[in-house]
C-alpha cells in the first residue's frame, strides 16, 4: 500500500514537472530564436567595419548640429533617430543634479555602458554635458554569442536533468513492478505447493482453525475429505519420480476441477490431499442436523465424482496407458464446542485408513453422531 501511494505521488509530481518543463522549454526556444535573429541574421547582413567607424564619427559630428540646445528631450530625439541604424546602437549618459550617472536609453545595463566601442565626451562651451556612446556590432555580436552559448548550456543541463528524471521514472516503474511481482510470487509460493499448485498443509491448518472457530460461533457445519493415491510408493519405484510427479499433478487437477468454488483443496503431504467443504446454499435450514446431512451428502457426491474421474483417467507412462485409484475418508462437523481442528483431521484420517484397509479405492464416512465408520463403494 505504501509503495502504491508513493508511486501515485511520484506520478503527480512528474506530471507537474512535465507541464513546467514544457513552458520552460518553449521560453528557452523563443529566447534562443530572438538571439539568433538579432545577432546572427538581422545585424550581420548590413555590417561593415569601415562603414561602422565612419558612421560612428558622423553621428558624433551630427550631435552638436542637431542638438543646438542640450536638453534631455532634444538628446532623446537624437538617440531615437540614430538607433534605427541596424549595426550601431547609440546612447547618451550624463550626471544628474545628485551626482548620479543617468542614461537616456531606459533599462540599460551597466555592462552595456562599459562595453561601448566609441566614446565621445560632449561639451557645450566649458560645460561638460555627458558622453555619447556608440556601440559597434562586433561588441554586441560577441556578447550575443556568449548569451547564446549560455542559453545552449542551460538548455542542455535542463534536458539532461529532464532525461534523468524520465529514466528514473521508467526505472522506478520497472523496479516497483518487479518488487510487486516478486512479492506476489512469494505470497503465492508461501501458501501453494510448487508441484501441484494447491494450497499447502500449513495454510490449510491455519485456515481450518479459523473455520472451526467460525463453525462453533455460527453453527455452520463443515465437511473434510482426505484423499490418498493408492500404491503410490510402488508406482514411484516402478516408473520413477517424474512419472510420480505427473500422477500427483493429474490427480490434483481432477480434484480441483470437481469441487465447488468455495471449497479449499490442499496437498496435505506426499500423495495425500485434503478438501475442506464449507456450508453454502442451505444456511436457511433451521435444523442443524439437516444442514449437516445436506453438506455431508454434497461431500459424498464430490468424493464419488473425484474417485470416478481418477479411475477413468489414463496416463501415458513409458509409451503405455497407466491408471491409478484413490482412497478417501470423509468427516463432518456440526459446530460442537470444545472441538479442535486436530480432531476433525483425525476423524477424516481414520476414515481414510478404513478405506485403505478395506481394499483401497473406497470412500469411508465417519458419522459424528454414531461415532462409526460407514463404507461406500
Amino acid at each position: 500500500m505504501k509503495l502504491s501511494i508513493f508511486k501515485t505521488r511520484f506520478i503527480v509530481y512528474l506530471i507537474s514537472l512535465s507541464v513546467i518543463s514544457w513552458f520552460l522549454f518553449n521560453f528557452l526556444l523563443n529566447r534562443q530564436s530572438l538571439i539568433m535573429h538579432k545577432y546572427f541574421i538581422e545585424k550581420p547582413t548590413s555590417y561593415n567595419l569601415e562603414r561602422a567607424e565612419r558612421l560612428a564619427s558622423s553621428i558624433y559630428q551630427s550631435f552638436k548640429k542637431e542638438v543646438p540646445v542640450p536638453s534631455l528631450e532634444n538628446i532623446q530625439n537624437f538617440i531615437d533617430k540614430y538607433n534605427d541604424i541596424p549595426f550601431l546602437n547609440v546612447n547618451f549618459i550624463y550626471q544628474d543634479d545628485k551626482g548620479l550617472m543617468r542614461s537616456v536609453v531606459e533599462d540599460v545595463k551597466e555592462i552595456d555602458i562599459l562595453s561601448a566601442e566609441y566614446v565621445y565626451p560632449v561639451k557645450y562651451g566649458d560645460r561638460e554635458m555627458g558622453t555619447l556612446l556608440v556601440y559597434d556590432i562586433n561588441k554586441e555580436y560577441k556578447r550575443g554569442l556568449a548569451e547564446y552559448n549560455h542559453m545552449i548550456t542551460v538548455t542542455r543541463i535542463f534536458f539532461t536533468i529532464l532525461l534523468f528524471l524520465l529514466l528514473s521514472v521508467l526505472l522506478f516503474r520497472e523496479y516497483s513492478s518487479l518488487i510487486e511481482h516478486k512479492k506476489r510470487i512469494a505470497e503465492y509460493q508461501a501458501v501453494h505447493d510448487g508441484l501441484t499448485g494447491l494450497y499447502t498443509q500449513k495454510y490449510f491448518k491455519e485456515h481450518l482453525e479459523k473455520e472451526v472457530a467460525r463453525s462453533q460461533r455460527y453453527k455452520r457445519p463443515l465437511s473434510l475429505i482426505m484423499c490418498d493415491i493408492d500404491y503410490f510408493k510402488g508406482f514411484n519405484d516402478l516408473y520413477g519420480h517424474l512419472a510420480g510427479d505427473k500422477v500427483l499433478q493429474t490427480v490434483a487437477r481432477i480434484i480441483a476441477d470437481n469441487v465447488r468454488a468455495s471449497d479449499i483443496v490442499v496437498r496435505y503431504g506426499g500423495e495425500e490431499f485434503a478438501v475442506l467443504l464449507i456450508e453454502t446454499g442451505f444456511e436457511d435450514a433451521k435444523n442443524i442436523a439437516m444442514r449437516l446431512k445436506k453438506l455431508t451428502n454434497q461431500a459424498l457426491e464430490i468424493a464419488d465424482r473425484i474417485k470416478e474421474k481418477v479411475e477413468q483417467t489414463q496416463l501415458d507412462i513409458e509409451h503405455k496407458k497407466v491408471g491409478v485409484t484413490i482412497s478417501m475418508g470423509l468427516s463432518s462437523y456440526k459446530g460442537d464446542a470444545e472441538y479442535k481442528a486436530e480432531h476433525f483431521i483425525g476423524e477424516a484420517d481414520h476414515a481414510l485408513y478404513e478405506s485403505k484397509n478395506s481394499g483401497r479405492n473406497k470412500i469411508t464416512l465417519f458419522d459424528p453422531e454414531t461415532k462409526k465408520f460407514i463404507k461406500y463403494s
